[in-house]
Parts: structure tokens; sequence; C-alpha cells
């Protein structure tokens, strides 16, 4: 069997040590994900911490250890390039492992800081045929696509209504030039891609943030409004300053309800009301479940070789984070005009 040569850049949480958490389903990470495929090898890692760097080395013995991406790209004939660091680090390193000759790279979400950049990288790995495959990763998960699929066929009806939370604690004063935004960038671009996955298109948003630190800084609270070129409507919070951390996407539709997130799922159907004469409530039933969930990070890792044994698009491409960035970035020049309506264009 031909092996894949795996290069991890960015040893940090996403990357590798998340996997030492007793509470999160394993595997979990990036590393972890392409070690549960046999026919990917973990063979080289960067960080710019030498004790991080070490403990990769030693969990997935990977002896070759390096503190600059590029002398890594350069010494080591990779396959699959895993890019999981700050995000305003993404777009330069995206384009050095397809530079350096990368058959497919797998960033870690969001895709850029800049629009400019994250266009820039999509169209440089389209051209030279490189599999880019961003890591919103409840896009492998087993549960999520059959919610899709109840969609697509047509059991909750028509959807009329996407309402999305990610909802977490206050963040600190960071700078956006650093950071380049807070909760709604960092958690919530999950969701914004959930939003696009279930609902389509975007035709444009309608904002609102709050900055408790000023313009440069990153929010503490954004929100907004959406209309779905399908003609839902959409709703979508991030941060709210909350003693806990909530992601939940809730579906209605014309004839039922799904209700998805870290907590579980649910479906509602429509049935005669046992309560009112000639009204119809909406009843639980079972959320029909796959025979065989696997973590998003081995779909990640399959769907990754799968694009470069075939040539077929992602199930997460770089497309795909794009427009969640757009659609992100735009929230956030809404709210700082009071709540405008911006409209989502296709295309680059």
């Amino acid at each position: 069997m031909r092996k894949y040569r795996v290069g991890l850049i960015g040893c940090g949480r996403i990357g590798t040590l998340l996997e030492e958490d007793p509470l999160r389903g394993k595997p979990c990470t990036h590393a972890g994900g392409f070690r549960a495929v046999k026919p990917a090898q973990i063979v080289a890692g960067c960080d710019i911490n030498p004790e991080r760097l070490s403990r990769f080395g030693r969990r997935w013995g990977a002896e070759r250890l390096y503190s600059d991406h590029r002398e890594m790209l350069l010494e080591e004939d990779l396959d699959i390039v895993c890019i999981a660091t700050w995000t305003h680090l993404h777009a330069r390193m995206v384009m050095d492992a397809a530079n350096a000759g990368a058959r497919g790279i797998f960033c870690e979400k969001p895709i850029a800081s800049r629009l400019e950049d994250a266009r820039a990288i999509v169209r440089l790995c389209e051209e030279k045929k490189i599999p880019l495959l961003i890591n919103h990763e409840r896009r492998w998960d087993s549960h999520y696509r059959k919610a899709r699929d109840l969609i697509l066929k047509g059991k909750i009806g028509e959807p009329r209504t996407l309402i999305g939370n990610a909802l977490s604690w206050k963040p600190g004063q960071l700078p956006v030039a650093v950071h380049g935004g807070g909760p709604m960038f960092h958690d919530g671009t999950h969701l914004t891609d959930l939003l696009l996955y279930f609902g389509g298109p975007i035709d444009w948003v309608s904002g609102h943030e709050s900055r408790p630190y000023g313009k440069k800084y990153i929010e503490e609270t954004a929100c907004a409004m959406v209309r779905f070129r399908n003609g839902a409507l959409g709703f979508i919070e991030g941060g709210g300053a909350r003693k806990y951390f909530n992601f939940e996407l809730d579906i209605q539709g014309s004839e039922g309800r799904i209700l998805i997130g870290n907590a579980g799922r649910a479906l509602y159907l429509t049935r005669k009301s046992g309560r009112f004469t000639g009204f119809h409530e909406l009843e639980r039933v079972p959320f029909p479940e796959t025979r065989r969930y696997e973590t998003p990070f081995v779909g990640g890792a399959r769907d990754m070789i799968r694009c470069i044994q075939s040539g077929e698009p992602s199930l997460s491409s770089g497309r795909d984070g794009l427009k969640a960035l757009e659609v992100i970035l735009a929230i956030y020049k809404s709210a700082a005009k009071m709540g405008r309506r911006l409209e989502i264009h296709d295309g680059y």
C-alpha cells in the first residue's frame, strides 16, 4: 500500500495536544486523524516552541523536527501538509506548501485573516490542482451529514428559518491585526460554514457587534440576520459573554425541525395536535443514527486522500472556507455601518 508522507506545521492544541484531553472523543487533532488512516504516515513536524515540538515527536514517532516550516518543506518530500497555526500565518504557509510540491494541503480554519489572501491561496491551489481542505470539521461528522441528508430529502419540508449560536465567555483585549476577529471569527466560522452547508448561498447580511475595547480590538459579541438565496431567513450569534459554551444550530422547516450541536441532536416532525382542535404541532421522533461513527478528524484525513487519488472536490474545500470568511467579514463590515444590509457576491 502506498504511504502518503504527512508533515504538520503547528504542534499546538488542534495540531496534536488535544489528544491529551481525557473528555474528548479520539482522534481529535490533525495528527490523530492522519495517524488513524492507514495510507498516511506522519514523518515530520514543525513548531517554534521546542517543548511542543519534542512532545509531538515523541507521541507520533516523528524524528524529522523543524523550527522553520520553509526548511521542513525544502528538506522533506511531503505528500500532505497540515497547517495548524495562527490564522494570519495560513496564507503564507499554504503558498509555501503549494510551491514546494505538496499534493494536498489540510489547513485549519478560518482559511485566512483577509479576503485577498484567501482568494489568492484558493486560486493558487486550483491552478496547481492541489486539494485545499479547510478544517470546518463538522462537514465530516456523520451526524451533521445525516441532518443535511434529511433536509435534502424533504423530511422537514422547505427550510424557512436557521438559527445558529456559538456562545462563549468574554475574550480578552486582543488586537484585530493579529487575531483577525473574536468569537464570530474563530468559533463562529464553524457556524457560518454550517449555515451555508444547510441553507445554501446567502444573499445579504445585517450585522451588529459589541467591541468594549474599541475598533482595533476583537469583538465580545457579533450577530447578524441573514437572507438565503432560497428565501429562508437566518440568525447567527458568536460570543455573547456567557459563563458557558454552547454550539447549536436550529433548522426549522415547513414540516419539521432539526436541532443539532455539541449537546446532541433531535428531530421534530409535524403531527396533528392532541391539545388544540384543528392545529398541528411538532412531535419529537428518533433521529436516524448512523451505523458507524468516526470522528471528523478521521473523516477529514480520508477525504484528503480521496481527493488526491480521485481529483474530486472535498466536502470542505478552499472555496467553502472562502465563502464562510466572506460572510463573517461582511457581518463585521455591516455592524460597523450600524447594521446596513450588505450583499454577498459569488466568485473572486
